[in-house]
């Protein structure tokens, strides 16, 4: 059998392109001598017919990240809150250090940026980098505030809700009816009769 058709059956069998087999060149004369599939597939076995690993530079497996939008639950928020509370109380100690004249007003912007990138883990460590590179002197000390309990605010008074007076309906005074007007005096004209007859 030709070693192209060797090559062909081969790839099929491997379920490889062409390309990819690999016949020994010192055993072809066992190649050529193949007449059936059964004769490639012991060929196979054997070493001398084999298929050539994949060219190129292997892909990795991309790996999934997950955005803070799309974790579920508190953990996420937790984090945030975290973050919000260090960011705000470092911003404020830039703010303090300017009003005491401590920090010069150039580098305001530096230490700004380094603590929005999270190079300081709290207020401590910005006055301990501060006092290292003489931004500030280091006998500096914050002031320490007095402690002022927030004022409850005063319940609000409840507003009573004004009922609208109903104008008192005029009671009617129920007029004696037509019939029973004619009906009396009827009656009355009789009794004057029976009088007029007495007499």
């Amino acid at each position: 059998m030709a070693v192209n058709t060797v090559r062909r059956l081969a790839a099929e069998m491997l379920n490889v392109g062409e390309n990819r087999i690999k016949i020994n060149s010192e055993n072809i004369a066992e190649v050529k001598s193949a007449m059936t599939r059964a004769d490639i597939k012991a060929l196979i076995d054997k070493g001398t017919i084999k298929a050539l690993p994949k060219k190129g530079r292997k892909k990795k497996e991309r790996r999934k990240k997950r955005g803070s939008g799309s974790i579920k639950g508190a953990r996420g928020k937790k984090r945030k809150r975290d973050w919000m509370v260090k960011i705000r109380a470092q911003r404020k100690l830039i703010r303090k250090l300017l009003e005491l004249g401590v920090l010069p007003k150039e580098e305001k912007r530096a230490i700004y940026l380094k603590a929005k990138s999270g190079t300081f883990r709290n207020k401590r460590a910005m006055l301990a980098y501060l006092k290292e590179n003489d931004l500030i002197p280091e006998e500096f000390e914050l002031p320490k505030e007095e402690y002022v309990p927030k004022k409850k605010p005063k319940p609000r008074p409840e507003k009573k809700k004004k009922l609208k007076e109903e104008p008192k309906k005029e009671e009617k005074k129920e007029e004696p009816k037509k019939e029973e007007k004619k009906a009396e005096e009827k009656k009355e004209e009789k009794k004057e009769e029976k009088e007029g007859e007495k007499k």
